[in-house]
């Protein structure tokens, strides 16, 4: 996994999403001149020239013989939002490079714990980040490849306008992808967390006082963590939430008349109705992800700390001769409900508006399927 931590993280450098460059596991990132400009001239580049990229790419849909003449707008609208998402994503790079250098911290803090105990994060975890990766690397490399196999043959200008828009979508997945890891960090840091708690609750451990105290500190850490994340990542999630919800809508609207237009050929249909799932799952992981912190923070606290009150008044029914053992059990009572009390605080909210969650999610393709339905009748009353 640090593998393809690290190729992502070189993947964001060349599309100028990011300029710091991942080294080692232990020197952790570094800023040169050289990455610093290169970012800043590829992000001015993107800035500059991908409108008219985007306008030539509208205007050439639109007078395509598939799309009927009333719904010229459609292309015009669907670029108009992607190009204000990226607008955003690329000048808030220094927030999300702030945020990179902290998380990397708390990853360092992590290792060393995840190494110091000897544990394993859960493997649901591990597989959730997998698929996040194939959803990204099939998202980047689908529309980079478009580019030699869909544009090959037309004009250069065709050309260089279909590998600049490509580009902005990769900077697009990429930011996402980055919120999904930084979340997905303090999730298997809370997992970390919960496997030290049960084995302080079963006695496995000697040093129980010193190990609660650490857990506490790291525990508070992760929330830190998490809500400076939330804060900064909030509007550029939310706009991602708009470009997506367009995205969905008008791109299945237009793939419906495509796949009904007679010269429309099997490939083109096959890598568009392609990109349009794996884009939906890969948007889904980014809603997954919230709940599944909110669980890893939350599950455990209650069953421990009731757990714990069982087992340490059974054990002070017999042992009430020992003063120093009475008042470690109460240290350790009180720790664990300081840890329970702090997990029950965390209410996560994308710009203080709403909650995410899979729930969410459903109900937003549901919003979907109804604009979509709506486009389809306004087409089928014109035609």
């Amino acid at each position: 996994m640090r593998r393809i931590a690290q190729i992502y993280n070189w993947y964001a450098v060349v599309v100028g999403m990011t300029s710091y460059v991942s080294t080692s596991a232990n020197k952790g990132f570094r800023q040169t001149r050289i990455s610093q400009a290169y970012a800043l001239v590829l992000n001015l580049v993107v800035v500059i020239f991908l409108p008219m990229a985007l306008w030539r790419a509208a205007r050439f849909q639109s007078l395509a013989k598939w799309l009927p003449k009333f719904m010229w707008i459609t292309p015009y609208v669907l670029y108009s939002v992607n190009y204000g998402v990226t607008f955003y994503t690329l000048i808030s790079r220094s927030h999300r490079d702030a945020i990179l250098m902290d998380l990397h911290v708390m990853v360092l803090k992590l290792n060393r714990e995840f190494k110091r105990s000897g544990k394993q994060m859960d493997p649901i975890l591990r597989r959730v980040f997998y698929i996040k990766s194939f959803t990204l690397s099939y998202l980047c490399w689908g529309y980079f490849l478009s580019v030699f196999i869909f544009q090959w043959g037309l004009t250069w200008k065709y050309f260089l306008d279909a590998l600049l828009i490509s580009t902005a979508y990769s900077i697009l997945f990429c930011n996402t992808y980055f919120y999904f890891v930084s979340f997905w960090q303090i999730a298997k840091g809370f997992d970390l967390v919960n496997q030290q708690l049960v084995e302080i609750v079963a006695g496995r451990l000697d040093s129980r006082a010193e190990e609660i105290r650490s857990l506490w500190a790291l525990h508070a850490d992760l929330c830190r963590a998490i809500h400076r994340i939330n804060r900064h990542y909030g509007p550029q999630m939310l706009f991602s939430r708009f470009d997506y919800f367009i995205f969905t809508v008008l791109n299945g609207y237009m793939g419906t008349v495509y796949s009904h237009f007679e010269d429309s050929e099997f490939w083109h249909k096959f890598y568009g109705a392609c990109i349009f799932w794996i884009r939906s799952v890969d948007f889904f992981l980014n809603d997954y992800i919230w709940p599944v912190v909110t669980q890893y923070q939350r599950g455990p606290g209650i069953i421990h700390i009731e757990d714990d009150l069982t087992r340490e008044v059974n054990i002070l029914k017999y042992l009430l001769y020992s003063q120093l053992f009475f008042i470690v059990c109460l240290n350790f009572q009180l720790s664990s409900y300081l840890i329970c009390k702090g997990s029950m605080k965390l209410n996560l909210r994308a710009c203080g508006l709403y909650s995410v969650s899979t729930n969410l999610w459903l109900n937003m393709m549901g919003s979907i399927v109804v604009h979509t339905v709506l486009m389809a009748q306004f087409h089928l009353a014109r035609s």
